[in-house]
């Protein structure tokens, strides 16, 4: 990203406009109620002018006109009033981006007197690592205002769907069609991202990239329609339409949910070979600051040296996915989320999520030991009729957080993660109906499987391995099937069920109703801990038993992934 004042993104909204759209709603609600009256009173006098059996009837019709007219005027202002307030934290925000725009032009115009760049090796290295950390420090800036756009509109959303539920006094004497009732509804996101989905398609797609250049506020709206009102729209696509949209945004149709899998792979294929290409220059610049730096120097070399040893390590990553060894389902850098899949698709009658949980990064899906091992294990045993994804739709927890305040402990992570994973359930469902569906989650990804299943990410069957169990309280679903493996001295077990405001997880994985406890066959306490290595031998143990189930190795992990894949085999037929 360019440090440019074009490059700071817009609000989402005009302020100004929000509050006269509410100013015109409240000025257009006001009479509804005198006029509502007026009506009433009208009415109320027809006894006195028509003097028939069928009068009382008459006027008794309109009677709940009144209580009808209170319900509506009431609802619509509590609208306003969550407009009015999403305005005025828009125009908050506007005032941070309006510094930041003053502060990048003041950083241009002195640019312009600022002295060359020295020739030597080591002096480019120096003002590339300046440079690096003021565009470092551009990106969160940037990320910094969308955030809070998001949160704001998300905001007030939720005080939009808070509104009660209008009763509706009219119901009771008037018919209703009952099948337009049973019909599924179009949710307020749908209504905003279709129009803008039909949009990109327009002319085959041709102009989709250069419409998210000028309106880039619309990639947030896309991410928050329902899955399956993507899938109907990119399903009713014409097949050429739909490779110029995975050609001209890959960045966009590679993270979408209800986008058909293989097309998510294709876009996402193709964004690795341009980060692999950007990763080679960074490794150049890598290896070119440790040939200058020398052994004379005072400067971390081992540091250096093992950023050249990351870089390789990703490098062979996304070459392995741009060469089509690997599947990259999801990846959104700036977010923190990165979902790699195995298997076949079109042969697949079961689908397994792994969800990995504390100190998952996207380095864990790189070298020589990633974190899809378990998931590609059960791929391999299924032979075709599994396909599985290692998922991390955003930051996760990391032990290194614990002594600045995060960490683990905190539920917080598991409500940020809860709504994103259960779009992704849903955009598997859409693309794949009929597929059976499990998740299997490890750690602290139990939190999140649970709290997702509030917002509608619910599957066929969880498998709770060492986890921390749910935030309170907590009601599985019945149509849900629940399995729990834990070793006897597992780490989580220290706290399980234990909470206080955002710290802890007051429901343990084992006492969910219903639940059936797989035998992890680990061994438990061993007393000769204590002598040996005392409580550091103990907890190391608990660790080492705890992440074992996250192993791909039969001797030490087998009975779960037997257990697994049994129920992998056996789900679909049900």
């Amino acid at each position: 990203m360019t440090i440019d004042t074009a490059a700071i993104p817009v609000g989402p909204a005009s302020p100004g406009e929000l509050r006269r759209c509410a100013e015109a709603v409240r000025h257009a609600v006001a009479p509804l109620r005198l006029t509502t009256e007026d009506v009433l009173l009208a009415w109320g006098m027809l006894p006195a002018v028509y003097r028939a059996p069928e009068a009382q009837d008459l006027q008794d019709a309109l009677i709940t006109i009144g209580p009808a007219a209170v319900e509506i005027a009431t609802g619509l202002g509590l609208a306003c009033t969550a407009i009015e307030t999403l305005a005025d934290e828009l125009e908050a925000i506007e005032r941070e981006r309006d510094a930041l725009v003053e502060r990048i032009a003041r950083r241009s115009v002195t640019g312009l007197h600022q002295a060359p760049l020295p020739d030597d090796r080591f002096g480019r290295a120096v003002a590339d690592a300046v440079r690096a950390d003021e565009e470092a420090a551009f990106r969160r800036d940037c990320a910094s205002l969308v955030d809070r756009w998001d949160a704001a509109v998300e905001a007030c959303t939720a005080s939009l769907r808070a509104i009660p539920e209008i009763p509706w006094s009219l119901s009771n004497v008037l018919s209703i069609d009952e099948e337009l009732v049973a019909e599924a509804s179009t949710s307020i996101t749908d209504a905003a991202a279709l129009p803008l989905l039909a949009r990109l398609a327009e002319h085959g797609g041709s102009g989709a990239a250069a419409l998210l250049t000028a309106h880039p506020e619309w990639i947030g709206i896309l991410h928050r329609t329902r899955p399956a009102a993507v899938a109907a729209w990119w399903n009713a696509l014409p097949v050429a339409t739909a490779a110029q949209l995975t050609a001209a945004i890959p960045a966009v149709i590679g993270n979408l949910d209800g986008v058909a899998i293989a097309a998510r792979v294709a876009a996402n294929r193709a964004r690795a070979a341009s980060r692999v290409e950007e990763l080679r220059r960074q490794r150049l610049d890598a290896v070119g600051v440790v040939d200058d730096l020398g052994h004379s120097l005072r400067i971390p070399l081992a540091e250096a040296n093992r950023r050249v040893s990351d870089l390789d390590r990703e490098i062979a990553y996304f070459q392995a996915v741009q060469d089509g060894r690997k599947q990259l389902y999801a990846w959104n850098p700036d977010h923190g989320s990165l979902i790699e899949m195995s298997g076949d698709p079109a042969t697949a009658t079961s689908a397994l999520f792994v969800v990995p949980g504390t100190n998952t990064r996207a380095e864990s899906f790189f070298g020589d030991e990633p974190v899809t091992r378990f998931a590609n294990w059960q791929t391999r045993a299924g032979q075709g009729s599994v396909m599985s994804f290692t998922v991390m739709t955003g930051p996760m927890p990391q032990l290194s957080e614990i002594p600045l305040g995060g960490g683990p402990q905190l539920s917080t992570y598991a409500s940020q993660r809860a709504p994103e994973y259960a779009n992704f359930v849903q955009g598997v469902e859409a693309t794949a109906p009929g597929v059976w569906t499990m998740s299997y989650e490890h750690s602290y990804a139990g939190a999140i499987g649970s709290a997702a299943e509030a917002y509608g990410g619910t599957v066929d069957a969880r498998f709770m391995a060492a986890t921390v169990g749910a935030i309170g309280p907590y009601t599985p679903d019945p149509q849900t099937r629940y399995f729990a493996a834990q070793a006897p001295d597992d780490i989580n077990r220290y706290y399980a069920g234990l909470s206080l405001a955002d710290l802890g997880f007051s429901v343990p994985p084992e006492s969910f109703s219903g639940v059936q406890i797989v035998d992890t066959e680990l061994p438990g306490f061993n007393p000769r801990n204590v002598i040996i290595g005392g409580p550091v031998g103990i907890l190391s143990d608990s660790v080492e038993h705890h992440n074992a189930l996250m192993s791909d190795d039969e001797s030490i992990n087998g009975p779960v992934l037997r257990s697994v894949k049994s129920l992998l085999g056996e789900g679909p037929h049900e």
